[in-house]
């Protein structure tokens, strides 16, 4: 089968910054079908370390690369307001440019012979005309309406109320209508697939959560520094970056009085100034990009996940446990997990708790390992990248069987 993937960025890899999720369940997909990705591109790096990685080879026949929006014009940017849309739409603050994207695809497809249209994100939904009765499915990955009520409820100055308030109208009117082009609605937690069932009560929907490369995260013989506490993601995403502010304001300092030799290092691409400017604090590193994350993590006896905002199963936590390390996390970093409180992780929502256990880990160093051999089982077990594309499989069989076994092609 031919199926066109659509993406609003390169994909990353286990060794590129960002969720791997695409390109993991892209890999899984290859073995059995060919193919076919539309993306935009945030940066030529980024491009060249997805060419330069040998794991995507022969993943992808063709790779396209779309143009960037135009500059908005005053006009545009006004209609887009009156609409309420989303900060990603085009339609209305770049007319011509949406049509010519949705032209491009068409013409992709007819060309092609594709028979499924794989979506990645909301942001990308916009692009697939239902008049071309192609089947089709979307990898929401998280339910944006989720993330921004949650950011809403977070927020307490009114204008950043306000924003949050005008981005869940904009996600929860997309949202709702997804039914209306697609097969199949794809998200990686149940909390997720919950919030997507309520918007859209006749929408067909499935849980695959997310994964682990267990080949490139794997636990190795580094010794653990003993006071050594690590943070990775994306520093520059809003949920991550509250993250470690919290953790660096809140918690850390009840770490500190325990542990005065304790170390905690923020490690990811993109960190805010806010993010950079913790470093004034003893203790805390902020490295930015690193060419790989994994050192860091095995280097340190707890990984922590201090979660308040956001949405979806974090790969964060995976990857960690797959390398074996006791890990720490609010309750909403292991949302659509199947992860147990003193069993595979610890879990605190307040900072004086979430301190204590930091701290008891760092202090029994068999607890530490014990819960790192546990956290490992359950990855293992349950989190492979190969599970997870088999459940993409027979979703994407399923969705052609609903079509009568009939790939309906565009006119």
């Amino acid at each position: 089968m031919k199926i066109l993937v659509l993406a609003p960025d390169v994909p990353a890899t286990s060794r590129m910054p960002g969720s791997p999720r695409l390109f993991n369940l892209c890999r899984e997909l290859s073995r059995l079908h060919e193919l076919f990705l539309v993306t935009y591109c945030s940066s030529h790096e980024r491009y060249q370390s997805f060419l330069n990685d040998p794991t995507t080879s022969h993943v992808f026949t063709r790779v396209e690369v779309l143009p960037d929006p135009p500059a908005v014009r005053w006009w545009g940017q006004q209609w887009h307001r009156v609409h309420l849309a989303a900060h990603f739409e085009t339609r209305y603050r770049h007319a011509g440019y949406f049509r010519a994207i949705r032209d491009r695809i068409r013409k992709l497809c007819l060309q092609e012979r594709i028979d499924l249209i794989h979506v990645d994100l909301l942001a990308m939904t916009q692009y697939v005309d239902p008049r071309m009765n192609i089947p089709a499915f979307v990898d929401l990955h998280d339910s944006m309406t989720l993330l921004c009520r949650r950011v809403l409820n977070a927020e307490r100055g009114w204008r950043k109320r306000l924003s949050a308030y005008l981005g869940l109208i904009g996600a929860k009117r997309l949202e709702e209508t997804l039914g209306r082009t697609f097969d199949l609605i794809i998200t990686n937690s149940t909390v997720d697939e919950q919030v997507i069932r309520e918007l859209s009560t006749q929408t067909k929907t499935l849980t695959i959560t997310n994964g682990v490369d267990m080949e490139y995260f794997a636990p190795d013989s580094t010794l653990p520094d003993a006071d050594k506490i690590v943070f990775t993601g994306v520093m520059g995403y809003a949920p991550n970056e509250d993250a470690a502010l919290h953790f660096v304001e809140d918690i850390f300092p009840l770490v500190k009085a325990k542990r005065p030799e304790v170390q905690f290092w923020i490690v990811g691409s993109e960190p805010s100034e806010r993010v950079k400017a913790l470093t004034r604090i003893s203790g805390v590193h902020v490295t930015g990009k690193v060419d790989d994350v994994r050192p860091y993590v095995r280097s340190a006896t707890v990984f922590v996940c201090p979660l308040r905002v956001g949405s979806g199963v974090k790969n964060k936590i995976l990857a960690a446990m797959a390398m074996q390390k006791a890990t720490v996390a609010t309750s909403m970093s292991i949302d659509g997990l199947d992860l147990a409180d003193n069993r595979e992780v610890l879990l605190a929502d307040e900072p004086q708790a979430f301190a204590e256990k930091v701290v008891r880990l760092l202090t029994d160093q068999k607890a530490a390992q014990q819960l790192g051999v546990n956290g490992l089982a359950r990855v293992k077990g349950q989190y492979s990248w190969a599970a997870m594309g088999k459940a993409l499989e027979t979703a994407v069989q399923s969705v052609m069987a609903s079509r009568n076994g009939r790939a309906h092609r565009v006119r």
